[in-house]
């Protein structure tokens, strides 16, 4: 077992692991996973060489990145963990399943694709050209790059009425981004992934959380994942970009507490708090 990723647990009873985006970390959590922890237990990670797991050093691939997380799920025994990832979160936990991985925990994708761009027989990604001038701005210019990408995270609107959030502000807190040879080396993982293979593996019950305005996991990527996972439960938001558990905090706690299994959605329970560190 190679080193284990930074997480932290907040809450008591059923598990739920809280999986980030690509550049990010798990302060984009913040509210969100505290509402949670009043009924769950809630264990926020930080993937390597991001966030809290920045000086874990690579390789970083999705191969790797997918170990790390089932390494620390034998670590905490928590086999039945429900899993929830968001946009590149989502993205381990499809390779998770196309690994091998067949945990029994309920699974919740927010802003998810099986594949960012475009492909043969699949027109629900990005045009592969838009990554491409992303990675190439990125390697110029680090810092302009990533502010180009943060643009699309939210609408217009969005950006204007959260820009107080503390949420918001960390996902968009450039300082708390990886290494650039961190991200370059996620993003060309994302570029290069087809994982609509790894969807006929997922048996379990799966929530889809997409919103119709996102820019960057387009709405018909999310649709394509309910369509083709059985047992999957969709939850689609007008007006809504790439964080919807910020834009629709309520709305998405709400819908992910009644898809838990065996988690009573109305009584506080404030349990423990463990930080494991590096």
């Amino acid at each position: 077992m190679s080193e284990l990723i930074h997480y932290h647990i907040k809450g008591s009873g059923k598990p739920l692991v809280l999986i980030h985006g690509w550049a990010m970390h798990a302060g984009v959590w913040q509210g969100f996973s505290d509402q949670l922890a009043e009924h769950c237990m809630v264990i926020e990670i930080d993937l390597r060489g991001h966030g809290a797991s920045q000086a874990i050093e690579g390789p970083h691939t999705f191969e790797q990145y997918a170990n790390d997380l089932i390494d620390l799920l034998e670590h905490l025994k928590l086999h039945d963990a429900s899993l929830l990832g968001w946009s590149m979160g989502a993205t381990i936990i499809l390779k998770m399943f196309a690994q091998g991985y067949r945990g029994t925990g309920h699974l919740m994708l927010v802003s998810a694709n099986p594949s960012l761009v475009q492909r043969d027989g699949y027109e629900s990604g990005l045009a592969p050209v838009i990554i491409k001038r992303l990675i190439k701005q990125l390697q110029r210019d680090y810092v302009l790059g990533k502010q180009t990408f943060l643009n699309l995270l939210c609408t217009p609107q969005e950006h204007e009425r959260f820009s107080a959030n503390p949420a918001y502000r960390a996902a968009m807190d450039i300082t708390r981004c990886p290494d650039s040879d961190v991200a370059l080396s996620t993003l060309t993982c994302l570029q290069a992934e087809d994982l609509r293979p790894a969807v006929a593996h997922i048996t379990v019950p799966t929530l889809i959380v997409h919103g119709e305005r996102d820019e960057i996991c387009l709405s018909t990527g999310g649709r394509f994942l309910a369509d083709s996972i059985p047992n999957a439960h969709m939850l689609m938001l007008p007006d809504t970009g790439h964080m919807p558990f910020i834009t629709h905090r309520d709305l998405v706690v709400e819908a992910v507490l009644n898809f838990l299994p065996g988690v009573p959605n109305n009584k506080p329970n404030p349990g423990r708090q463990t930080r494991h560190g590096l």
